[in-house]
């Protein structure tokens, strides 16, 4: 006897956050030389004489700041480059990560300064400069900054005021070196390039054409991608390249050379599919689709590559067949799910694609098909990510998922190629689309395929998102493929399967897409492993096969969803009552979080907007003893470093995993109050804006119970008594919901 999934209801609370008055302080490890700020000085003024005659083009300077480690934004420099009521933060335009000495990496910002800034900054480090030669005896420390700020140390400041200098000496304390944008930039064919943002998020299409006919390069509205982002022939990047390229953010090749799997042969024999009727339809982008007559109503074809310039190709079919009828071609991975309708596109070829071109189908595609809520792309480059920044193709795929908050891609994690197999390969485009579901692949006994490529993306990101049965040597998976059956494997072939669960989830059972995601990710993950593979393979593991497995629970565990919209810095729940044994709680817990923030690629390695920090566990008085040890919110603590918090507690991640560990020896856990558990996310944005967006989450918590007892029943009793609403997710129950939902009522004359 299984439990079922739960779904609990009620009000979230919010807070806003505490404005911050607490005087500038270094950390106790750290200190300030003269000698230090006397080199910053000099680099400055090297960038200010670099710059001159560049006054008619742009009328600030770019300049990039090399930072002792990877910091936090707080950490980031506040007096430095200030101007007027501009905080440096809002001047920041990209950012990527440098490392030095090996193996530590470190932040590197770009700014865009007004040069009166520069100017009063050169000035102002002066006087630092001369103030710790003259009082601090060439260097100053924790205890000597203290002194002077609780005014315990009188000195000359030099005109500065005690918080003016304290900031500047925090600034220069995270301060490596400062210098110009990289400039040696060459074009070999036509480029896809990301101009740096120099209006704080506000530059228009218009003011990049202006900016490009000023160095004799014309443009068209249909060069664009958006305002900073465009495709130049080889001739004009070439020109973009010599007389400015310190204006270029980023820059990729536009040409993507497809590499699709290759398919063997087979006898057997094709079922023929049954009556269409009132089931779901998933969004196919890919090579073009064949077989009309096989697939009859269930697959509308929409190829849009001209056949005459391109080696017909049957990746796109043997994928659609797959979420149409997967299960009955592989009756070894049904998944219960049915069959599924599709609308299928075909925007690529095998081989040679433009990028730019197919972003734009993409962009065309989403916005004219809006009933569709699911979209399956088993496409990707063979070339292997970049380091500092997303892909444009994944980037416009997240643009797409924040703008519509009702759709979702599930991506292939791309394949190896031949170069590739000795020394393994980052995946590629558009796999590391972070707000994507990116499916890798398995063996039948859920090791990785030989073919699988890793991650992460930015050096942190965790893609893969979870791993599915894609095909191997000794088992692969059959397709249709135009005019008989075939055998293939590949991750294209894992991704169908994810899309079709994606799918059920959301049109028949009837979650959010948040949700969805939540509880697929939530299902590959298993007691007693590492939520997170550390070779960057499978993601958070393998999913099930059976969608009754997602969505029923062991007879010992408690699982349920809860769901909101954080709108402001504290978003909270109230008290969630567990049942207690002897007046403790006998469970472990895990908690898996999904949400969709906006990005920016234009931030580099700083790609999401938007942190949602998890604080999940036990109530203990006026705080939550949270199940990992989250410590980011207590005042008391000194600022965890930001390496330290990205890889424990996933800060900036937008999936979050937290576990405790079940083993043999594992007891029940103190109960502080009244049995409650507590749910807080604090929301943080990396950028600095006037107006905060609500930002949908969705939480799967579960406890499982150490004795193997079954109390869910007490525990939807405990929660009603709090004002709680408990929902079942009744699988036969939604089922018939959404049949009755999708039948055509007559209406007689």
């Amino acid at each position: 006897m299984m439990n079922k999934l739960l779904e609990l209801k009620k009000s979230f609370h919010e807070a806003p956050g505490q404005r911050g008055g607490s005087q500038p302080r270094l950390k106790k490890n750290r200190s300030v030389r003269a000698d230090k700020v006397d080199q910053i000085i000099i680099e400055i003024e090297n960038i200010l004489n670099e710059w001159q005659g560049r006054d008619s083009l742009i009328s600030n300077i770019l300049l990039e700041i090399v930072y002792t480690e990877i910091v936090a934004k707080s950490n980031r420099i506040s007096a430095m480059f200030k101007n007027g009521s501009l905080a440096p933060n809002q001047e920041i335009v990209g950012a990527r990560f440098k490392e030095d000495p090996p193996g530590q990496k470190r932040h590197v910002i770009t700014y865009y300064v007004a040069r009166k800034a520069i100017q009063e900054t050169i000035s102002n480090l002066q006087k630092v400069s001369s103030v710790i030669k003259e009082s601090f005896k060439g260097e100053i420390f924790s205890t000597g900054l203290q002194e002077l700020t609780s005014q315990k140390k009188k000195i000359d400041l030099h005109g500065l005021s005690i918080s003016k200098f304290g900031l500047l000496v925090v600034d220069l304390s995270y301060v490596a070196e400062i210098d110009s944008p990289e400039s040696n930039l060459s074009a070999s064919e036509a480029m896809l390039i990301n101009l740096y943002d120099l209006h704080q998020g506000k530059q228009s299409r218009q003011d990049t054409q202006n900016l490009l006919a000023a160095l004799g390069i014309p443009t068209r509205e249909q060069d664009f991608l958006n305002a900073t982002t465009l495709l130049l022939t080889k001739d004009k990047a070439q020109i973009l390249f010599d007389k400015a390229p310190y204006l270029v953010a980023m820059k990729t090749k536009d040409f993507s050379n497809y590499h699709l799997e290759v398919q063997q042969k087979s006898t057997d024999t094709l079922p023929r599919l049954p009556k269409v009727g009132n089931e779901p339809t998933i969004g196919v982008i890919d090579t073009n689709c064949y077989g009309e007559d096989y697939f009859g109503d269930w697959v509308e074809i929409h190829n849009e590559v001209d056949e005459k310039i391109q080696k017909r190709s049957k990746h796109g079919t043997e994928v659609s067949s797959l979420i149409v009828a997967g299960p009955m071609y592989n009756p070894d991975l049904d998944d219960g799910c049915g069959f599924f309708k599709v609308r299928h596109f075909g925007v690529m070829q095998n081989g040679k694609n433009s990028s730019f071109t197919i972003i734009k189908s993409i962009q065309k595609i989403i916005r004219e098909n809006r009933d569709i809520k699911v979209w399956n792309l088993s496409l990707g480059s063979p070339y292997e990510i970049k380091e500092n920044f997303i892909s444009p193709e994944g980037a416009i795929l997240d643009q797409l998922q924040n703008q519509y908050d009702d759709i979702i891609f599930v991506i292939a994690g791309t394949n190896l190629t031949k170069e590739q197999e000795k020394t393994g390969a980052f995946i590629g485009a558009p796999a590391d689309s972070l707000n994507s579901l990116v499916v890798s692949s398995v063996t039948r006994t859920n090791k990785p395929a030989d073919y699988d490529r890793h991650g992460p993306v930015l050096s942190f990101f965790e893609k893969p998102d979870v791993a599915y049965y894609g095909g191997d040597e000794t088992s692969l998976i059959k397709v249709f493929d135009s005019s008989w059956a075939s055998r293939v494997q590949g991750t294209s072939f894992a991704a169908p399967w994810i899309a079709r669960k994606m799918s059920y989830l959301m049109q028949v059972v009837g979650l959010s897409r948040e949700q969805a995601k939540a509880l697929l990710i939530d299902s590959a993950v298993k007691w007693n492993q590492p939520v997170n593979d550390p070779n960057h393979l499978l993601g958070h593991g393998v999913v099930p096969i059976k969608i009754t497995d997602i969505l029923n629970v062991p007879k010992d565990e408690i699982r349920f969803m809860v769901s909101g919209s954080a709108s402001s810095y504290s978003t909270y729940s109230d008290g969630i009552p567990l049942p207690l044994t002897n007046g403790k709680f006998p469970y472990v817990a895990r908690a898996t979080l999904a949400y969709f923030p906006k990005c920016s690629r234009n931030q580099g390695v700083d790609y999401t907007n938007t942190e949602l920090d998890l604080h999940f566990g036990r109530i203990k008085g006026n705080n939550i003893k949270s199940i990992n040890n989250n410590r980011q919110a207590n005042p008391t603590i000194e600022n965890i470093p930001e390496r330290a918090a990205r890889k424990q507690q996933r800060k900036w991640d937008n999936i979050k995993i937290i576990q405790e560990a079940f083993t043999e020896r594992t007891k029940p856990r103190a109960n502080y109050q009244d049995g409650l558990w507590e749910i807080k996310l604090l929301s943080k944005e990396r950028l600095n804006s006037s107006k905060k967006h609500p930002l949908k989450f969705a939480l799967v918590v579960t406890f499982k119970n150490i004795n193997g007892d079954n109390l869910i029943e007490i525990f939807k009793q405990q929660c009603r008594m709090r004002g709680w609403i408990v929902n079942e997710i009744d699988l036969e129950e939604r089922i018939k919901v959404n049949a009755e939902a999708q039948t055509e009522i007559e209406w007689d004359d």
